[in-house]
Formats: structure tokens, sequence, C-alpha cells
């Protein structure tokens, strides 16, 4: 009897420590799993901010209504704000960022540079609201898979401002439309 009770402690024992292993096991790929998704979202957080303060630049110099400067000057303000944090964030958790727009971003930040006056207040305006629509989506996507609390806290920051932003946008090509 005490032998059968040895080898039941025996293997109760190492079924638990198999599944200690097992779960630690786990845990390290969701953590591997949660780096990779906060480097993809700094990336494309990034991307997104130097687009924004890019534009935004450009529209306090160009924009042919006092609107569209103020909306550029917003924007240039709070993208560089929302970068900064994100930059010192990703260099906590050694992530690289590209220095760079990605090309079709390169490609608007182009077109925009040749365009004056109206023309380019009302393609501004609509560029507008289509990348802060995109913004809202990386951040809410982010919001719902990154598990990383210090993250979590800036996305939940940084929401409520895009989507101002983005109203403020659709506000600003209902006007511009207009003209």
């Amino acid at each position: 009897m005490k032998k059968t009770n040895v080898w039941m402690l025996f293997w109760a024992l190492f079924v638990s420590s198999t599944v200690l292993v097992s779960c630690s096991d786990d845990d390290d790929d969701a953590m591997d799993q949660d780096k990779a998704r906060v480097a993809t979202f700094f990336q494309n957080a990034a991307q997104s901010d130097m687009f924004e303060i890019q534009t935004g630049q450009m529209a306090k110099v160009k924009g042919s209504t006092a609107e569209v400067r103020t909306f550029g000057a917003m924007l240039e303000t709070d993208h560089t704000a929302s970068s900064q944090k994100i930059t010192t964030m990703a260099a906590q958790r050694n992530i690289t960022l590209s220095p760079t727009p990605p090309a079709p971003k390169k490609a608007i930040i182009d077109r925009l540079t040749g365009e004056s006056g109206l023309t380019f207040d009302k393609d501004f305006a609509t560029v507008q609201v289509q990348a802060h629509q995109e913004a809202i989506t990386l951040y809410e996507t982010a919001d719902r898979e990154i598990m990383d609390t210090e993250v979590q806290t800036f996305i939940d920051a940084t929401l409520p401002i895009l989507r101002m932003h983005l109203q403020h946008a659709q506000t600003l090509k209902t006007a511009v439309d207009r003209m």
C-alpha cells in the first residue's frame, strides 16, 4: 500500500511539473507575441504620426483658409507629442522605428506638395479624414490585442484625440467641399 501511495505521489508531482513547464512555455509565447504586436503597433503609429506632422506643417503654410491652417497646426502639435511618447516607449523596448513614411504616404505628401489654394485645402481635408480613420483602426486593434499595460494606457489616452481629429477633419472637409 505504501508503494502505491509513493508511486501515486511521484506520478502526481511529475504531471504537475509537466503542466507547469507547459504553462510557462505558453506564457513565454504570449509575451513574445505581445512584444511583436507592440513593435508592429509602434512602427505603424510612428509612421502615422510622421505623416500627420508633415502634412500638418504643410497645411500651416499652404492652407488657403484659416481653418485648414489652424487644423494643420493642431495636427503638428498633437502628433509631435504622440510621436515623442512612442519614440520613448519604443526605445525602452529596444524597438527601432523607421525614419521615413511608407511609400503610399510619401506619394500623398508629394502630391500635396505640388498643390496650392483650394485644391490643396480640399485634398488635405480628404486625406485627413482617411488618415484618421486608418489611425483609429490601428489604435483600436492594438487596444484589443496588446497586453502591455503602459502601451494600453498610451492607446487609451490617444484614441480620444484621434477621434476628435477625425471629427474635425470631417467638418473641415464638408466646409471646403462647399467652396
